[in-house]
């Protein structure tokens, strides 16, 4: 059990050690809007950008995706990027409900 341990704790550092930063420019299909996301380097932390909210969001990294999660008083928008084709889907639950779609880029800063 001790062993089991230590290996889930050795990887677990070693993934927050190689975690880097990332920043993605991303633009709506539906309006050309633009969205700014950016993961931090502790992997787990980011933020995002639009042209109505800013704020922190939480990062998840998934097999083929990020995810990043934005919670503003009633709403929840739920940011995906898929790293294979690099689009992204926008989900909004709440008061302000909606969704939408698009591409996105990957950039310096």
């Amino acid at each position: 059990m001790k062993k089991w341990m230590c290996v889930a704790i050795a990887t677990l550092c070693a993934t927050a050690a190689t975690a880097e930063e990332r920043h993605f420019v991303c633009v709506s299909d539906r309006d050309g809007s633009e969205v700014r996301l950016n993961r931090a380097p502790e992997g787990d932390k980011g933020n995002i950008e639009t042209a109505n909210v800013s704020g922190d969001a939480m990062v998840f990294k998934g097999v083929g995706n990020m995810t990043f999660v934005h919670i503003e008083g009633e709403d929840v928008m739920t940011f995906v990027v898929h790293y294979d084709d690099m689009s992204f889907d926008l989900s909004v639950k709440g008061p302000h409900a909606g969704t939408d779609h698009g591409t996105c880029t990957e950039t310096d800063a």
